[in-house]
């Protein structure tokens, strides 16, 4: 996976230091520096890969860590940080709605979804959904889903750097440039539908 600290540069040394401290993997991690604060690590054990993947989101001294999935061909010089991989919980989710197939679809409308939580799965966890999401950063998050009359609110796990004003992630509130008019087209105010 490649992987950046949002919003802060930090050196190999310390980055590896931190994800070890973190993510305390069974198995070898190799780190590669991509360059431009971009690192490729790849997993030597399958169980650290899934663990990380279902144990984000990630912080280093409180900054988010962006994880992607590696894609051939990638160049840092070019790469922009536009997607990153969250957590999401649909909070008491119909029942009806908790078949694989079915998260995945409502998960779409919000991003391509990445993984589901096998308890979720399975059917054993009743109270929440939780889903793996990659996000587009530069498109105001969704808050609400309209599953054909339910009406669903997304809850974005370790939003730490989540901006409640326009929806965004990597600044909060205070710190937003954006302007978004309350009440404007569908998408624009937060909410995605479903049919």
């Amino acid at each position: 996976m490649i992987v950046k600290v949002f919003g802060r540069t930090v050196g190999y040394s310390y980055l590896t230091f931190k994800i070890n401290a973190l993510w305390k993997p069974a198995a070898k991690l190799d780190y590669v520096d991509l360059g431009r604060d971009f690192f490729l690590i790849r997993f030597s054990c399958v169980d650290d890969f899934d663990k990380v993947l279902k144990g984000g989101p990630w912080f280093i001294r409180g900054h988010f860590l962006a994880i992607r999935p590696w894609e051939p061909y990638f160049k840092a010089s070019k790469a922009k940080l536009t997607t990153v991989a969250v957590w999401i919980r649909f909070l008491e989710l119909p029942i009806e709605f908790y078949d694989r197939s079915v998260l995945k679809e409502i998960g779409s409308v919000i991003g391509p979804v990445l993984r589901i939580d096998a308890y979720v799965a399975s059917s054993s966890r009743g109270s929440y959904a939780r889903l793996c999401i990659q996000v587009d950063l530069e498109k105001p998050l969704i808050n609400m889903v309209r599953i054909g009359k339910c009406r669903q609110s997304v809850l974005y796990e370790g939003n730490y750097a989540l901006c409640f004003s326009c929806g965004r992630l990597g600044h909060t509130r205070d710190k937003c440039c954006y302007n978004i008019k309350q009440g404007a087209k569908n998408g624009e105010n937060g909410e995605a539908h479903k049919a």
